[in-house]
């Protein structure tokens, strides 16, 4: 931290619980003499969507001294203050209700706040020291905080706060990128080759079991941190705080992650977490298991090692790259595999799990009209705003991205004769970008040079390769490639019901179309989302006994029906023609000598 220059004085305080309303103070010793300017993000990191936090802040006043100052909005996220010659103060009040791992949450029960939400940025002294002052809400009694934001050296020692203290932090980057919960959660902590790490779960969840959780996600940490780091075992974020801390959110149906450089905020679902003497893993505990790897990957691959043009992040606009299908897709293909690696699921539940992942991307229609590149460019006006047509006309950087990784992977060890692998170009992204981004100065991977940096790190030149499959929009051989290393890949139908190209939702008892499939039966129909099925040949369709799938039992491909719906509040009839049913499970199985 650069004491030269004289830090900035933050502080927050859970004012009103109740009206889930916080108020923060940003102190500045020396402002602009010509008028401070101060803004709020527009948009979170790992979450790439203009999401203008300021348009929460209620109120906000300013004074120089004892003097109050005008203050002008001069768009949607930017204050301009009058003049001040001595010390300016900010006080803003900010109404947080956003239950989501992206923004800011108050209530009587806990409060979660990421710093884009709440904090605001002094323009001219982003880089300046910042210190942060944190109160407690009134008449709560018990809450304790929770963030990887260290503590400024004269609290460090400090008993009995509970961590309503000081911290400290070199610059508004770093102030942004430590989120705080604080509350009563269930709290486990354990230590991973030799760094501390905090497991917090806020919300209810009766009968938890804890131990197990640690044990598991115990054996993910560590063998991620020995991947990149296989001499000195050392974690990433030592760079910057003393812990890495796991958030949890816990409700009856979400899930959601979003990573920081030394935590993560997490959401999940109730009934995906392990209770005491539950001993099997289910597939909703695999998925938590497979969100905590993903985004504790994520420590290394995005917050350190990261594009160039994240590096730095311009907050107040759109930052474009093509590359988040390696920073996302690469992220999204080593989730799974670590948890195979670490032993926390086996072999056939990673191959089952992989066949799954294949899967969802075949369902797309999508993938053949846009190429990961083009879905990572688009992400802020494509990929975070999908409506009913999206799986049509987009393909998820996320998941194809993981198919990337894994195609790349299978055809650098076999190039190789498995010498070499994905897991050598990571390493060197880390060398290279990743292990002194902090302290060391921001340097980016550049648009074009991935597959020079493949060909250094293993002699295999995979230009061809990824430009088809990266930059094109054709399917990736995977069946090839998997056969070249003794897995045969297999399509299959689930189901002997004849397909009509459509998929619904509940809403109520009633089933309302959600996506009509290009060229499937339905489109060919005239069928369209939010469509309301009414009845299929005369028999009425619901949600609980007469669903699609049941009435449609009862028919053969090539059938014709006529479907009732809803449309607005006009009744409408169509009349298609029932297809085969389609095949959407893609079942992996290794020889017996691979």
């Amino acid at each position: 931290m650069d004491m030269n220059r004289k830090p900035l004085l933050y502080s927050l305080e859970p004012f009103d619980p109740a009206g889930h309303r916080v108020r923060t103070t940003l102190t500045i010793s020396e402002p602009n003499p010509t008028g401070q300017v101060i803004s709020m993000p527009a948009w979170i990191p790992g979450s790439y969507l203009i999401r203008d936090f300021a348009r929460q802040v209620e109120s906000i006043t300013a004074r120089c001294g004892r003097q109050n100052l005008a203050i002008k909005k001069v768009d949607n996220h930017t204050w301009r203050i009058a003049p001040c010659r001595g010390t300016l103060t900010i006080d803003a009040e900010i109404y947080a209700w956003d239950l989501s791992v992206r923004g800011a949450h108050l209530d009587e029960s806990h409060g979660f706040f990421n710093g884009t939400s709440v904090f605001l940025k002094a323009h001219g002294q982003e880089t300046h020291p910042c210190q942060l002052t944190l109160s407690p809400p009134p008449g709560r009694l018990g809450w304790s905080v929770y963030t990887s934001m260290p503590l400024s050296v004269r609290e460090r020692h400090t008993q009995g706060s509970k961590g309503f203290s000081v911290y400290s932090v070199p610059d508004y980057d770093a102030l942004i990128d430590h989120p705080i919960e604080m509350g009563r959660p269930q709290v486990a902590r354990f230590n991973a080759c030799g760094a501390q790490h905090e497991l917090v779960f806020t919300g209810v969840i009766p009968g938890l079991d804890l131990p197990r959780i640690v044990r598991d996600v115990k054996r993910i940490c560590e063998a991620q941190i020995r991947f990149f780091e296989p001499t000195s075992q050392q974690a990433p974020f030592l760079d910057c705080a003393s812990k890495y801390v796991f958030m949890t959110m816990v409700t009856g149906d979400s899930y959601g992650g979003l990573e920081h450089r030394a935590s993560t905020a997490l959401m999940a679902a109730r009934k995906d977490l392990p209770i005491t003497g539950q001993e099997k893993t289910s597939d909703g505990y695999q998925t938590f298991l497979g969100l905590v790897s993903h985004e504790y990957f994520h420590t290394w691959n995005v917050k350190r090692i990261k594009p160039a043009a994240f590096a730095p992040y311009d907050l107040g606009k759109e930052n474009y790259t093509e590359l988040l299908w390696i920073f996302e897709g690469f992220t999204s293909y080593y989730d799974d595999l670590f948890l195979l690696r670490s032993g926390v699921i086996d072999q056939p539940t990673y191959l089952k799990t992989l066949g799954k992942q294949i899967a969802s991307v075949w369902a797309t229609p999508g993938r053949a009209k846009q190429s990961v590149a083009e879905s990572s460019f688009d992400a802020w006006t494509r990929y975070y705003k999908q409506d009913e047509n999206s799986p049509n006309a987009l393909v998820s950087y996320y998941t194809k991205g993981s198919l990337v990784a894994l195609a790349l992977d299978l055809t650098i060890r076999h190039a190789t004769q498995g010498q070499h692998g994905l897991d050598d170009v990571m390493r060197l992204m880390w060398n290279r970008f990743g292990r002194d981004f902090y302290t060391g100065g921001a340097k980016g991977l550049r648009e074009n040079e991935f597959p020079a940096l493949v060909r250094e790190a293993t002699g295999v030149d995979v230009r061809g390769e990824v430009q088809a499959w990266a930059y094109g929009r054709n399917d990736i051989p995977l069946a090839k490639l998997f056969e070249q290393h003794g897995i045969t890949l297999q399509w299959r139908a689930t189901s002997k019901t004849p397909s009509v190209g459509l998929r619904v939702r509940k809403q109520g008892e009633h089933l309302v179309i959600a996506t009509v499939f290009e060229h499937g039966s339905a489109h060919q129909a005239g069928l369209s989302a939010n469509d309301i099925l009414v009845a299929i040949n005369g028999l009425k369709v619901d949600s609980v006994s007469n669903t699609v799938d049941t009435l449609l039992a009862h028919y053969q491909p090539g059938d014709r029906v006529k479907i009732h719906v809803f449309r607005r509040d006009e009744l409408r009839q169509f009349e298609l023609t029932l297809a085969t049913p389609a095949q959407t499970e893609c079942k992996l199985t290794l020889a017996t000598k691979a």
